[in-house]
């Protein structure tokens, strides 16, 4: 794009406006005019050890808090000693680099969209779960079984096994097609052993809580889980869906481990209203789910960032890699530091 700085140049003597389409040249040509064309301006040994700039204010020299004028001063000095009617074909790549540098920094809105990318991309203190999370929600899947004892970051994967591929056709139902799957509200089990006398192969007491607890979904076939779903005295078995169980059952550990398995009397609390409010896993998942979904955003946020400043530095480091050395050094080792 001709901006309507390069008014100013011709002004002053740099010569006719540049278009992108008279920069462009192929590589050949580039380094055909290269040995042609006379260098107008003086060389430097300062150039072998200049770096290359990390982004477009380091390509001109100029703070990220500098104002519109200072930008524009810059932009405008380095075009004067870039042009091609000043040192030939070598500056045509470097001219449209610096055009587009003005472009996107003159802009309010696309400097501030820049800004927040380099920022982003730089940014260190995104929070990590130790381990990647998972995101396949298939009704199988490979995991440490839970245990109070050893509390592991969150993954996605639920803490219980899962034989749902083994259930036989004639013991399958409705709810082994949705691929649901059980949850124990441990906060509300009286330990009854119900559960665990209907389906022994899926349900457990815990010996480190005392509660009854989902340790291999689908051990069992969906008759007998259903019925233990029914017949429970408290109300604290559930169908839930995949995603719903691995959430419920990370917090659900977390939650132990945090009140070291002092679980209050589920029969002394529904007869004291009075009493702290009962835990609620489900508040629990929600709140994490609004966490991982939050930090994944931001990784994903933080990716997009990485590949849009990561496009323009490998841009600038290759027009830097063509830019003869005289030129580089003459030029770019004249930058100021951070106008």
């Amino acid at each position: 794009m001709v901006l309507a700085g390069f008014a100013v140049m011709v002004a002053a003597g740099v010569g006719s406006s540049l278009s992108a389409g008279s920069c462009r040249r192929s590589r050949r040509e580039r380094m055909t005019a290269r040995r042609q064309a006379p260098m107008n301006i003086a060389s430097t040994e300062q150039g072998d050890t200049e770096d290359i700039p990390d982004d477009f204010y380091d390509l001109l020299g100029v703070s990220p808090n500098a104002d519109k004028q200072t930008i524009k001063n810059r932009y405008h000095d380095l075009q004067k000693m870039c042009h091609p009617d000043v040192v030939g074909d070598d500056g045509a790549e470097m001219c449209i680099l610096l055009n587009d540098a003005w472009e996107l920094l003159s802009d309010e809105d696309e400097r501030a969209r820049y800004n927040n990318q380099i920022q982003l991309a730089r940014k260190s203190e995104i929070i990590t779960w130790g381990k990647p999370i998972v995101t396949d929600l298939s009704p199988t899947w490979k995991g440490k079984r839970k245990t109070l004892a050893h509390h592991s970051d969150y993954t996605g994967i639920p803490l219980s096994g899962s034989k749902w591929a083994r259930v036989k056709e004639e013991d399958a139902g409705e709810k082994w097609a949705a691929q649901q799957f059980l949850f124990v509200d441990e906060w509300n089990c009286v330990c009854c052993r119900n559960c665990c006398d209907i389906s022994p192969q899926t349900f457990c007491i815990q010996a480190d809580n005392g509660r009854a607890n989902v340790y291999m979904q689908w051990g069992n076939n969906e008759e007998y889980l259903d019925y233990a779903v029914a017949s429970c005295p408290t109300e604290c078995i559930h169908w839930v869906s995949r995603e719903e169980l691995q959430s419920l059952e990370y917090v659900t550990a977390e939650k132990m481990v945090d009140e070291k398995l002092a679980l209050p009397c589920p029969m002394s609390y529904r007869q004291d209203v009075n009493q702290t409010a009962m835990n609620d896993p489900w508040a629990d998942a929600a709140k994490l789910n609004a966490k991982v979904r939050q930090q994944q955003a931001l990784v994903n946020n933080r990716g997009r960032a990485l590949a849009a400043v990561g496009t323009w530095f490998s841009r600038i480091k290759q027009i830097f890699d063509d830019l003869p050395m005289q030129l580089r050094g003459a030029v770019f080792s004249k930058r100021p530091n951070k106008l």
